[in-house]
This record gives C-alpha cells, sequence and structure tokens, in this order.
C-alpha cells in the first residue's frame, strides 16, 4: 500500500525516515538528507545549503554520490497519498552537480510520451552502433524503476564501496526494499535467491 496520511507532512516524514536510515547505514551518516517542502511537495537529497554529491571511497578511487527525490502528497477522499514524480541518482567525479555525471539514473513522471524513455540511464561514454558513434550521455537507455537499493547495491558490489554497517548490507537492502514494495506501494517483495 502507499503511503497515505492525514496530512502531506505525515507522507513526508514517514519517507524520510525511511531514507535517512537507510542512507545512514549503507553510504554516509556524515552528510544527511536535507529537505525542501512546501505544502504539498517534498524534494529530498545530500545538501549543504545547496544540493551536493557526497565522497564515497571506491575501488577505482573516489567518487561522489547524490540522490534526490522530488515527490508530491495527493489529496485523495481526504487523506494525501504520497508519489514520486522524479529521482536523480548521481555518479560523478566532484561534489558539485554543476560537474557533468559519469553515470546518472533518472526518473520523471510527467515526461511527454513522445518524448525520451521516462525511467532512463545515462553514461559518459561512446558506442559504435551501425556505421556511426552514439553518445551514451546524450542518449536515455530504457531501465525501468530504479529503486535506490539497487543504486547502492551497485555501488558496494560492482564499485567496491564499503558500507558503513558493513557485513551486515545485504539484510539492510533487503529490509529496505522490502519496505519500499510492500509498505509503499502495495507491489510484493520478490528477494533475490541465494546462490553460492
Amino acid at each position: 500500500m502507499p503511503i497515505i496520511e492525514r496530512t502531506p507532512r505525515k507522507c513526508f516524514d514517514v519517507f524520510t525516515g525511511h531514507l535517512r536510515a537507510l542512507v545512514a547505514a549503507t553510504v554516509t551518516a556524515r552528510h544527511p538528507i536535507g529537505e525542501i517542502p512546501t505544502q504539498t511537495r517534498l524534494q529530498v537529497g545530500f545538501r549543504e545549503d545547496v544540493p551536493i554529491a557526497v565522497p564515497v571511497d571506491t575501488d577505482f578511487g573516489r567518487l561522489h554520490f547524490y540522490l534526490g527525490q522530488a515527490l508530491e502528497a495527493i489529496e485523495e477522499s481526504g487523506r494525501y497519498r504520497l508519489t514520486t514524480q522524479q529521482y536523480w541518482y548521481r555518479l560523478q567525479h566532484g561534489a558539485s552537480l554543476r560537474e557533468q555525471a559519469v553515470i546518472r539514473w533518472e526518473y520523471e513522471a510527467t515526461m511527454g510520451r513522445s518524448r525520451h524513455a521516462r525511467h532512463h540511464a545515462q553514461l559518459r561514454a561512446d558506442l559504435d552502433i551501425g556505421d556511426g558513434t552514439l553518445d551514451l550521455n546524450r542518449a536515455h537507455l530504457p531501465t525501468g524503476w530504479v529503486t535506490i537499493e539497487e543504486v547502492i547495491r551497485f555501488l558496494i558490489v560492482d564499485l567496491g564501496m564499503v558500507p558503513p554497517c558493513g557485513d551486515r548490507w545485504p539484510d539492510v537492502l533487503e529490509q529496505s526494499e522490502r519496505a519500499f514494495f510492500e509498505d509503499f506501494t502495495g507491489k510484493r517483495y520478490k528477494p533475490s535467491p541465494e546462490r553460492p
């Protein structure tokens, strides 16, 4: 079931409490998630007066990671249902969001149907395709919905980031994914099978 509460602020508190706990356990506790609220909208992400990407040490050296989400509490029958309007997850070399991302995952709910994929990834790379070269930084590779837990899993498994929670990270991500799907969306969570 989606987050449904009596007020937009209560919807925001449920979501940000969940997100802050996840990020503190798996990415960083030094850079808390900040908020920019209005009456029925909320933007969350790493902030220090302005949005920033936080440092993460990886097997490829120090990179910077940004997560941002724009949410809206929509009134329905006297209560409010929280919806995601946009998300941005970025991996880049520096902290400023003016810097070009190396990889970014994005979603925009209101994307026009004659435009690019609403859920997409972009990479700072070129791909030889046919008789030409496709700039993957300008192309919008369709991805389907990308959860923050999957991006954090990528940082840990593929890039070698060591999470603050140590070896507990698979359990932390699984619990967070389960809460996201079953408590926030109403979908059933399907855990990945354990493989030797």
